[in-house]
C-alpha cells in the first residue's frame, strides 16, 4: 500500500474528507484540552499550529479563544488554503495562515508562548531538525504540544489481518512506519534541549457493524489492503464477523507529548 500525498491538491482534499473527517477531529479534541491547560498556565498570546492541515486544530482553538494570535503552517499549499477558505466561511480574524515547511520554520525566534502539533510529526522527514526548529520560534518557558499515533493503533485489525495474510501483512509497512516513526519524537524533544517531557495516551474506540465496514474504513482512508487479493478480504471479513458477532471495535492510540523550553 501507499500512503497518499497529501501535499497535493488531491490529496489535501482526500485527507480533509477522510482522516481529516473520521480521525483528526478527535485526536485534536485530546489536544485542544491540554491546549486549553496551557494558554492558562502560560498566560499565552501566541499559539503556532504547526501542520495545521485544513484547520482541524486551528479552527475551534481560535473560534474558542478570540484573544489570542494564532499562526497556521502547513507544508502543503493546498491544505493552508483549505484551512483559510474555512477561516473565512466563519468570520475568524485571528489566525494568520502561511505555506511552511516543518525542518524550515521561517518566523521569529522567541515569538510564541504554545506549540501545537496534531498528528503531523510521522510526516516530517527530519524529525531532530524539525524540533530543533520548534525549540527555537518558543520563547523560553514556552511549551509544545504534539499528539501522534501510538503502536498499539488498530492493533485489534492488525491480529486478526496477520493470521489471514501471513508474512503478506508486511506490505502494509509504509502505513505501519508512520506509527514507530512517532517513537522518536521524544528522542528527539530531549536532543534538543526540551525538559519535563511528558506523554499521555489514550485508546479511542472506532466500532464497525461487521468486517466489511471495518475493510471500507481502511480502503476509504489508506487504502490498506490494495495489494490483498479478494478472497483474502474476504477471508479477513469473516473471521471479525465470526469472533465478533455483535460488532467490531478497534483502538486508535492517541499519544499526546508536551516539552517545555527551559526559563
Amino acid at each position: 500500500m501507499k500512503i497518499p500525498n497529501f501535499k497535493t491538491e488531491q490529496g489535501s482534499i482526500l485527507y480533509k474528507d477522510t482522516v481529516g473527517r473520521l480521525i483528526s477531529p478527535r485526536v485534536a479534541g485530546i489536544l485542544l484540552e491540554q491546549a486549553q491547560f496551557q494558554l492558562g498556565y502560560l498566560n499565552a498570546r501566541q499559539v503556532l499550529d504547526l501542520g495545521c492541515g485544513p484547520g482541524t486544530l486551528t479552527l475551534p482553538l481560535a473560534v474558542g479563544n478570540p484573544e489570542l494570535a494564532i499562526t497556521a503552517v502547513d507544508a502543503s499549499k493546498s491544505m493552508v488554503g483549505l484551512a483559510a477558505a474555512e477561516a473565512a466561511k466563519l468570520g475568524v480574524s485571528n489566525i494568520r495562515f502561511a505555506q511552511m515547511d516543518a525542518g524550515h520554520i521561517s518566523l521569529a525566534p522567541g515569538s510564541f508562548d504554545l506549540v501545537l502539533c496534531n498528528l503531523a510529526f510521522p510526516f516530517f522527514p527530519r524529525p531532530e531538525q524539525s524540533m530543533s526548529e520548534v525549540f527555537s520560534v518558543l520563547r523560553p518557558g514556552g511549551v509544545a504540544c504534539f499528539t501522534v499515533p501510538g503502536r498499539k493503533t488498530w492493533g485489534e485489525f492488525f491480529e486478526v489481518a496477520a493470521a489471514s495474510l501471513g508474512d503478506m501483512i508486511s506490505l502494509a509497512r509504509p502505513f505501519l512506519v508512520k506509527f514507530s516513526q512517532a517513537d522518536a519524537l521524544p528522542d528527539a524533544m530531549h536532543a534538543v534541549g526540551f525538559e519535563q517531557v511528558a506523554q499521555q495516551k489514550t485508546l479511542l474506540p472506532f466500532s464497525f457493524a461487521n468486517g466489511q465496514a471495518v475493510l471500507d474504513f481502511f480502503g476509504e482512508l489508506f487504502h490498506l489492503l490494495d495489494y490483498a487479493t479478494p478472497d483474502m478480504k474476504s477471508e479477513i471479513a469473516d473471521a471479525i464477523d465470526r469472533d465478533h458477532a455483535d460488532g467490531f471495535t478497534m483502538h486508535y492510540e492517541a499519544v499526546l507529548l508536551t516539552a517545555q523550553r527551559p526559563s
